[in-house]
Protein backbone atom coordinates (compact mmCIF):
# COMPACT_ATOMS: atom_id res chain seq x y z
CA UNK A 1 0.00 0.00 0.00
CA UNK A 2 2.94 2.75 0.71
CA UNK A 3 4.34 1.76 -2.52
CA UNK A 4 1.35 2.27 -4.72
CA UNK A 5 1.22 5.49 -2.37
CA UNK A 6 4.04 6.63 -3.28
CA UNK A 7 4.19 5.51 -6.55
CA UNK A 8 0.55 8.03 -7.30
CA UNK A 9 2.55 11.02 -5.75
CA UNK A 10 5.19 11.04 -7.77
CA UNK A 11 3.43 10.21 -11.03
CA UNK A 12 0.65 13.26 -10.44
CA UNK A 13 0.58 16.18 -11.64
CA UNK A 14 3.13 19.26 -9.63
CA UNK A 15 -0.63 21.58 -9.42
CA UNK A 16 -2.35 18.46 -8.15
CA UNK A 17 -3.50 19.24 -4.39
CA UNK A 18 -3.05 15.58 -2.43
CA UNK A 19 -1.90 14.78 1.34
CA UNK A 20 1.33 13.38 0.33
CA UNK A 21 3.38 16.37 -2.30
CA UNK A 22 3.89 19.11 -0.50
CA UNK A 23 3.94 22.81 -2.33
CA UNK A 24 5.51 22.78 -5.74
CA UNK A 25 8.87 25.14 -4.86
CA UNK A 26 9.47 28.14 -6.09
CA UNK A 27 12.96 29.30 -4.70
CA UNK A 28 16.36 26.71 -4.46
CA UNK A 29 15.42 26.91 -0.65
CA UNK A 30 12.25 25.45 -0.97
CA UNK A 31 13.45 23.15 -3.96
CA UNK A 32 16.40 21.69 -1.39
CA UNK A 33 13.45 21.43 0.96
CA UNK A 34 11.65 19.30 -0.91
CA UNK A 35 14.08 17.07 -2.38
CA UNK A 36 15.04 16.18 1.36
CA UNK A 37 11.65 15.37 2.01
CA UNK A 38 10.50 13.10 -0.90
CA UNK A 39 14.20 11.26 -0.28
CA UNK A 40 12.88 11.26 3.69
CA UNK A 41 9.57 9.66 2.37
CA UNK A 42 11.12 7.40 0.22
CA UNK A 43 13.31 5.80 2.84
CA UNK A 44 10.44 5.53 5.51
CA UNK A 45 8.40 3.98 3.01
CA UNK A 46 10.79 1.40 2.07
CA UNK A 47 11.47 0.42 5.47
CA UNK A 48 7.76 0.14 6.04
CA UNK A 49 7.37 -2.01 3.05
CA UNK A 50 10.20 -4.34 3.65
CA UNK A 51 9.05 -4.78 7.89
CA UNK A 52 5.82 -5.56 6.54
CA UNK A 53 6.69 -7.91 3.61
CA UNK A 54 8.88 -9.83 6.45
CA UNK A 55 6.63 -9.97 8.92
CA UNK A 56 3.63 -11.31 6.42
CA UNK A 57 6.14 -13.97 4.93
CA UNK A 58 6.85 -15.02 8.84
CA UNK A 59 3.36 -15.62 9.35
CA UNK A 60 2.43 -17.36 5.97
CA UNK A 61 5.72 -19.35 6.34
CA UNK A 62 5.26 -20.29 10.07
CA UNK A 63 1.59 -20.26 10.75
CA UNK A 64 0.33 -23.38 11.90
CA UNK A 65 -1.83 -25.77 10.00
CA UNK A 66 -3.92 -28.80 11.19
CA UNK A 67 -2.07 -31.77 12.29
CA UNK A 68 1.41 -29.92 12.26
CA UNK A 69 2.93 -27.74 14.63
CA UNK A 70 4.66 -24.81 13.90
CA UNK A 71 8.28 -24.77 13.87
CA UNK A 72 10.26 -22.77 16.24
CA UNK A 73 12.50 -20.31 14.90
CA UNK A 74 15.30 -18.44 16.96
CA UNK A 75 17.57 -16.07 15.43
CA UNK A 76 21.42 -15.69 16.59
CA UNK A 77 23.11 -13.28 16.67
CA UNK A 78 24.33 -12.51 14.01
CA UNK A 79 21.05 -11.90 12.37
CA UNK A 80 20.54 -9.56 14.98
CA UNK A 81 23.83 -7.58 14.29
CA UNK A 82 23.14 -7.70 10.48
CA UNK A 83 19.87 -6.25 10.96
CA UNK A 84 21.33 -3.63 13.35
CA UNK A 85 23.81 -2.89 11.35
CA UNK A 86 22.05 -2.41 8.00
CA UNK A 87 19.59 0.01 10.37
CA UNK A 88 22.61 1.94 11.79
CA UNK A 89 23.69 2.75 8.36
CA UNK A 90 20.17 3.93 6.80
CA UNK A 91 19.81 5.77 9.75
CA UNK A 92 23.59 7.67 9.74
CA UNK A 93 23.26 8.19 5.91
CA UNK A 94 19.84 9.80 6.03
CA UNK A 95 20.98 12.16 9.07
CA UNK A 96 24.37 13.08 6.61
CA UNK A 97 21.79 14.16 3.74
CA UNK A 98 19.04 15.83 6.49
CA UNK A 99 22.22 18.19 7.46
CA UNK A 100 23.69 18.70 3.69
CA UNK A 101 20.30 19.83 2.57
CA UNK A 102 19.65 21.73 5.62
CA UNK A 103 22.92 23.88 5.25
CA UNK A 104 22.02 24.02 1.49
CA UNK A 105 18.84 25.69 1.99
CA UNK A 106 20.45 28.02 4.28
CA UNK A 107 23.07 29.37 1.60
CA UNK A 108 21.38 32.54 0.34
CA UNK A 109 21.20 31.92 -3.22
CA UNK A 110 22.54 35.31 -5.32
CA UNK A 111 20.07 37.25 -7.55
CA UNK A 112 19.46 35.92 -10.87
CA UNK A 113 20.18 37.69 -14.22
CA UNK A 114 16.50 38.82 -14.45
CA UNK A 115 15.94 40.43 -10.96
CA UNK A 116 16.63 43.63 -9.09
CA UNK A 117 20.48 44.29 -9.44
CA UNK A 118 20.46 45.97 -5.79
CA UNK A 119 23.01 48.57 -4.55
CA UNK A 120 23.81 49.22 -1.30
CA UNK A 121 20.99 52.20 -1.42
CA UNK A 122 18.60 49.80 -2.18
CA UNK A 123 19.17 46.99 0.36
CA UNK A 124 19.84 49.35 2.86
CA UNK A 125 23.25 47.99 4.05
CA UNK A 126 24.50 51.31 3.10
CA UNK A 127 25.58 54.68 1.11
CA UNK A 128 26.68 53.23 -2.56
CA UNK A 129 29.58 55.49 -3.79
CA UNK A 130 29.27 58.79 -5.66
CA UNK A 131 28.64 58.99 -8.90
CA UNK A 132 28.14 55.06 -9.81
CA UNK A 133 25.05 54.56 -11.67
CA UNK A 134 25.57 50.73 -11.80
CA UNK A 135 26.70 49.04 -8.42
CA UNK A 136 29.87 47.07 -8.58
CA UNK A 137 29.80 43.46 -8.84
CA UNK A 138 30.10 42.65 -4.95
CA UNK A 139 27.32 45.16 -4.13
CA UNK A 140 24.94 43.92 -7.07
CA UNK A 141 25.34 40.28 -4.74
CA UNK A 142 23.60 42.29 -1.68
CA UNK A 143 19.95 40.49 -0.78
CA UNK A 144 17.32 42.97 -0.80
CA UNK A 145 16.87 43.62 2.71
CA UNK A 146 13.38 43.91 4.58
CA UNK A 147 11.78 43.81 8.08
CA UNK A 148 9.08 41.70 9.13
CA UNK A 149 7.86 42.56 12.04
CA UNK A 150 4.98 40.18 13.48
CA UNK A 151 2.49 41.44 15.57
CA UNK A 152 -1.21 40.37 16.66
CA UNK A 153 -2.05 39.03 14.56
CA UNK A 154 -0.45 41.40 11.58
CA UNK A 155 2.87 41.36 9.36
CA UNK A 156 4.19 44.68 8.85
CA UNK A 157 6.44 44.90 5.92
CA UNK A 158 9.44 47.87 6.22
CA UNK A 159 11.20 48.52 2.63
CA UNK A 160 14.85 50.19 2.10
CA UNK A 161 13.37 53.46 1.44
CA UNK A 162 11.51 53.76 4.47
CA UNK A 163 8.09 53.02 2.80
CA UNK A 164 6.19 50.11 4.55
CA UNK A 165 2.93 47.69 4.09
CA UNK A 166 0.58 45.56 6.29
CA UNK A 167 -0.47 41.84 5.22
CA UNK A 168 1.21 41.74 1.89
CA UNK A 169 4.69 41.55 0.92
CA UNK A 170 6.15 42.81 -2.44
CA UNK A 171 9.05 42.04 -3.52
CA UNK A 172 10.83 41.71 -7.14
CA UNK A 173 10.96 38.37 -8.83
CA UNK A 174 14.54 36.74 -9.53
CA UNK A 175 15.87 38.76 -6.42
CA UNK A 176 17.33 37.31 -3.18
CA UNK A 177 15.47 38.61 -0.59
CA UNK A 178 16.66 38.76 2.56
CA UNK A 179 13.66 39.08 5.88
CA UNK A 180 14.82 40.37 9.53
CA UNK A 181 12.01 38.89 11.27
CA UNK A 182 10.96 40.59 14.64
CA UNK A 183 8.00 41.13 16.84
CA UNK A 184 6.49 43.40 18.92
CA UNK A 185 5.16 40.63 21.28
CA UNK A 186 4.83 37.00 20.83
CA UNK A 187 6.61 34.46 18.82
CA UNK A 188 4.79 34.89 15.11
CA UNK A 189 6.12 31.97 12.62
CA UNK A 190 6.33 33.31 8.89
CA UNK A 191 5.71 30.36 6.61
CA UNK A 192 5.27 30.19 2.77
CA UNK A 193 5.38 26.92 2.06
CA UNK A 194 6.62 27.72 -2.07
CA UNK A 195 9.21 30.33 -0.81
CA UNK A 196 11.25 28.20 1.59
CA UNK A 197 10.72 26.57 5.56
CA UNK A 198 9.30 28.10 8.61
CA UNK A 199 10.51 30.99 10.38
CA UNK A 200 10.04 32.70 13.71
CA UNK A 201 10.15 36.22 15.15
CA UNK A 202 10.75 36.14 18.61
CA UNK A 203 11.44 39.25 20.97
CA UNK A 204 14.76 40.78 21.32
CA UNK A 205 16.42 39.55 18.57
CA UNK A 206 16.65 39.24 14.83
CA UNK A 207 16.09 36.30 12.91
CA UNK A 208 16.54 35.89 9.18
CA UNK A 209 14.65 34.44 6.28
CA UNK A 210 15.70 34.02 2.80
CA UNK A 211 14.06 33.15 -0.66
CA UNK A 212 14.44 34.24 -4.69
CA UNK A 213 10.88 33.78 -6.01
CA UNK A 214 11.42 32.15 -9.67
CA UNK A 215 7.83 33.08 -11.04
CA UNK A 216 6.04 36.79 -10.31
CA UNK A 217 2.62 35.81 -8.73
CA UNK A 218 1.03 35.68 -5.58
CA UNK A 219 2.11 32.85 -2.49
CA UNK A 220 0.40 32.27 0.54
CA UNK A 221 1.35 31.24 3.82
CA UNK A 222 0.26 31.71 7.76
CA UNK A 223 2.02 31.87 10.96
CA UNK A 224 3.23 28.34 11.77
CA UNK A 225 3.48 29.19 15.39
CA UNK A 226 0.10 29.22 17.91
CA UNK A 227 0.05 33.51 18.74
CA UNK A 228 -3.15 33.98 20.62
CA UNK A 229 -6.79 33.99 20.06
CA UNK A 230 -6.58 35.46 16.52
CA UNK A 231 -3.88 33.51 15.33
CA UNK A 232 -6.54 31.81 12.33
CA UNK A 233 -6.35 35.42 10.35
CA UNK A 234 -2.42 35.87 10.79
CA UNK A 235 -2.09 35.02 7.37
CA UNK A 236 0.63 35.97 4.40
CA UNK A 237 0.54 37.24 1.34
CA UNK A 238 3.71 37.74 -1.05
CA UNK A 239 3.40 39.71 -4.05
CA UNK A 240 6.41 39.02 -6.40
CA UNK A 241 6.37 41.17 -9.44
CA UNK A 242 8.74 42.55 -11.72
CA UNK A 243 11.74 44.51 -10.72
CA UNK A 244 10.23 47.92 -12.31
CA UNK A 245 7.00 46.73 -10.53
CA UNK A 246 8.13 47.16 -7.42
CA UNK A 247 9.94 50.31 -7.47
CA UNK A 248 6.97 51.77 -8.93
CA UNK A 249 5.14 50.12 -5.61
CA UNK A 250 7.67 51.36 -3.12
CA UNK A 251 8.30 54.73 -4.81
CA UNK A 252 4.38 55.53 -4.27
CA UNK A 253 3.69 53.52 -1.06
CA UNK A 254 6.49 56.37 0.53
CA UNK A 255 4.67 58.96 -1.85
CA UNK A 256 1.28 58.02 0.15
CA UNK A 257 2.47 57.76 3.33
CA UNK A 258 4.33 61.14 3.30
CA UNK A 259 1.09 62.86 1.74
CA UNK A 260 -1.17 60.98 4.87
CA UNK A 261 1.15 62.85 7.33
CA UNK A 262 1.27 65.90 5.70
CA UNK A 263 -2.26 65.92 6.11
CA UNK A 264 -2.43 65.29 9.84
CA UNK A 265 0.34 67.84 10.48
CA UNK A 266 -1.72 70.54 8.83
CA UNK A 267 -5.06 69.49 10.67
CA UNK A 268 -2.94 69.23 14.38
CA UNK A 269 -1.50 73.07 13.26
CA UNK A 270 -5.00 74.07 12.46
CA UNK A 271 -6.80 73.15 15.13
CA UNK A 272 -8.64 70.17 13.38
CA UNK A 273 -8.89 66.62 15.02
CA UNK A 274 -7.39 64.57 12.17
Amino acid sequence: MGAVLLTLALAAAPAGANVISPEPPHSPNADDLNTLYWITLIVVVALIVVVNVALLSAIVRYRERRGREPRQVRSGRRVQVRAAGVLAALAAATFVVSIVFTQKARDRAPTGPQGLQTSATVTGSGAAPIGTSTPPASQSANPLEITATGQQWLWRYTYPNGAFSYYQLVVPVDTSVQLDLVTTDVVHGWFVPELGGKFNAVAGKINHAWFRADQTGTYTGRSSTFSGAAYAADRIEVSVVTPQQYQDFIARQKRDIQDAQDIVVQQIQSGQTP
